[in-house]
């Protein structure tokens, strides 16, 4: 089900677009106020549904507005919510920094992440012709993303995803910079809301999930920087991707992942990716 009707050749200066956003600008203080930018961005770009969420690098992402439609989309949402965020490529570039903007989710994702076995302990199927590789469980498939991230006054990330079916042609360019001029207004409104909304929003607390054994990996044997290198390896980034976001040379991330090979007893990636998932074995069942 589409959410919009088609946007315009300059939908920014539509009335639909700017009336939508008068009406979240109003409701700042209000629950509804997400439901009513998303609205709004509906009047600049049509997608077929959207989800808005609050990461945190501690806990669960905190779900703040969606418009999935029927039973098996909302226990793919559900199934998403509760684990399979950490593969989240929206998820991880936050743990390393992501800034405000608007981005494709495949532009977002590591490299060859599900060539490794990691994936198999999360709810997920494989899939080429997604975007990233695979979906999750009972999530709508077959479709195209943004993101629309926005950096929040207390650390944490707010995102506004969008997603269009890849049969209708998926987003293009002209959407993309559309997004990418207003993302300034988008991002204020979102941040107003979060502060107003702050004082009874029921953070989780730190997960003992996937993400945090993630975290804790190897903190006994591995020095800071090794903890940071392996992580990422285990994310399924490769050399390139490494160096870029730690801002080291491949010499220095070959030394790493040598290092920390030894100090792990093991000899290869595939050996590092089963001693994790050894370590996950108390969340089973």
């Amino acid at each position: 089900m589409s959410i919009s009707a088609s946007p315009t050749s300059d939908a920014s200066t539509s009335p639909a677009w700017t009336e939508g956003l008068a009406r979240a600008i109003d409701f700042v203080g209000d629950p509804r106020c997400p439901g009513f930018l998303i609205d709004a961005i509906s009047k600049l770009v049509d997608f077929d549904m959207a989800m808005s969420v609050v990461h945190n690098l501690r806990a669960k992402p905190i779900l703040i507005h969606d418009t999935f439609q029927g039973g098996g989309a909302q226990r793919g949402l559900s199934n998403y919510l509760d684990s399979t965020y950490v593969l989240n490529p929206v998820y991880a570039a936050h743990c390393n920094g992501l800034k405000q903007g608007v981005y494709r989710i495949g532009d977002l994702a590591p490299d060859a992440y599900l060539s490794s076995e990691h994936y198999r302990t999360f709810k997920v199927k494989r899939s080429a012709s997604e975007e990233i590789g695979y979906v999750t469980d009972s999530w709508p498939a077959g479709m195209e993303e943004l993101v629309l991230a926005i950096e929040l006054q207390d650390g944490s990330l707010g995102e506004i995803s969008l997603s269009r079916a890849s049969s209708r042609g998926g987003f293009n360019e002209d959407a993309v910079a559309t997004l990418r001029n207003q993302i300034a207004v988008i991002g204020a409104i979102f941040r107003q809301f979060w502060l107003h909304s702050l004082p009874g929003v029921q953070i989780p607390g730190p997960t003992t999930s996937i993400d945090d054994r993630l975290d804790r990996f190897g903190e006994t044997r591995l020095s800071p920087r090794e903890r940071e290198v392996v992580q990422l390896i285990l994310k399924g980034h490769s050399g390139t991707s490494i160096g870029a976001h730690l801002g080291i040379s491949q010499t220095t991330v070959k030394s790493h992942r040598q290092n920390l090979y030894a100090k792990l007893g093991i000899a290869s990636q595939f050996e590092l990716f089963s001693q994790f998932l050894q370590s996950l074995s108390p969340l089973d069942g």
